[in-house]
């Protein structure tokens, strides 16, 4: 069985085992755009790269992030993939680990994994080669191609294709065992595990879906509210960074004030008629704040994973915050994390941007007249 602490462990150690890049490539397009990446181009720099369709053919030398609603990969990326997407095909090569989050999945006859493959979804179909080992949970597994490592499958159905070659051991969880065709080759045992939890499995189907295109949309919005904020604030965010990394307890405690004192100074001043409005302001500015506190905390953690991020350009703070938000909203998507997740992250925002205030200007008195020989002229000398 895969227990839920060793999956999480799996999918945190997946997003954060990122190379630390010297710098970040952002690519976003909007409406019904197509991001192509023809064969003749070549990322040299760790990229990111959003949009309503993706087709990748060319070179990546370092990590590449994907997020679409389709994605195409169809070329040669020498670090690590991590891709969310409605629907994805792989019909290239990945050098390093693989992470695919995806509705509908497949890989191809052509794709090539050389490490291991960490595959969730909906409906699966493996027909490439995977040299590594391979973790894979979804509602329908179809098992074909080659397999270098051990495979552990959590399904309702899954299926083994003729010709199949897994190396190590095949460890599934489901309803029914796994039927190997006399072609199939395995190299360890076919061995049953104790399905996931209730809760987890019932994600795969319709509510994972759902919950993943929810949270998906919630990371485009997010992005798109961080890009002004610190395009148009750019001293309030970088104090707000710089005082959640420097004094995370002075943070923490100033959010823990806000949070539990605004809300019943709002109530009382509503309840008294004439402070209507002074609570409707303060209302609508504590929920500002409460919004703008997980962008302080995803750009906070980007700048964690990312050292390259701290070279203060706008391109290079916005990479920070698009891998920081995702991992949020990642963590956020997986069942019954949201609920944790929530409040630290509302706490220690809000306190990181009310601490972030301008500091007051000192005010140095000017410097007196220089003296001079010069005669005075309202005070003649005396003959």
């Amino acid at each position: 069985m895969i227990h839920r602490p060793l999956m999480l462990s799996l999918l945190a150690a997946a997003l954060l085992a990122a190379v630390p890049a010297l710098a970040f490539d952002l690519r976003a397009t909007s409406g019904t755009n197509t991001v192509i990446i023809p064969p003749t181009e070549e990322l040299p720099k760790e990229a990111l790269i959003i949009g309503q369709d993706i087709e990748f053919h060319g070179k990546a030398l370092r990590d590449l992030w994907l997020g679409a609603n389709a994605i195409e990969h169809g070329g040669d990326i020498r670090g690590d993939l991590r891709l969310l997407s409605r629907s994805a095909v792989l019909d290239g090569r990945c050098r390093q680990n693989v992470l695919a989050y995806a509705a509908g999945l497949q890989l191809t006859t052509n794709s090539v994994i050389q490490r291991d493959a960490a595959l969730f979804g909906n409906h699966i179909i493996c027909e490439g080669r995977v040299e590594g080992d391979a973790w894979i949970l979804a509602k329908s597994v179809t098992l074909g191609g080659v397999w270098g490592g051990h495979v552990r499958v959590q399904a309702e159905e899954i299926r083994v294709a003729p010709d199949t070659q897994i190396a190590g051991d095949l460890v599934y969880a489901g309803s029914k065992e796994p039927v190997l065709d006399s072609t199939v080759v395995l190299g360890g045992q076919l061995r049953p595990r104790e399905p996931l939890p209730t809760d987890i499995v019932e994600s795969t189907g319709a509510v994972f879906r759902n919950r993943l295109w929810l949270h998906g949309f919630l990371f485009m919005g997010a992005l798109l509210v961080g890009m002004p904020f610190i395009g148009f604030f750019p001293l309030l965010a970088g104090r707000a960074v710089q005082n959640l990394r420097a004094r995370p307890w002075r943070v923490f405690l100033t959010g823990v004030v806000a949070v539990l004192l605004t809300p019943p100074l709002i109530l009382f001043a509503a309840m008294t008629g004439i402070g209507l409005p002074l609570g409707l302001m303060l209302g609508a500015l504590f929920f500002l704040l409460a919004y703008l506190s997980h962008i302080v905390v995803a750009l906070w953690l980007g700048h964690r994973l990312m050292p390259g991020a701290r070279t203060h350009t706008f391109g290079s703070v916005l990479s920070a915050l698009a891998v920081g938000l995702f991992l949020l909203y990642f963590i956020a998507a997986l069942p019954n994390m949201a609920r944790f997740i929530a409040l630290p992250v509302i706490v220690l925002g809000m306190g990181a941007l009310i601490t972030a205030r301008p500091a007051r200007p000192t005010l140095v008195p000017p410097p007196p007249p220089p003296l001079s020989d010069s005669p005075d002229p309202y005070n003649p000398p005396q003959a």
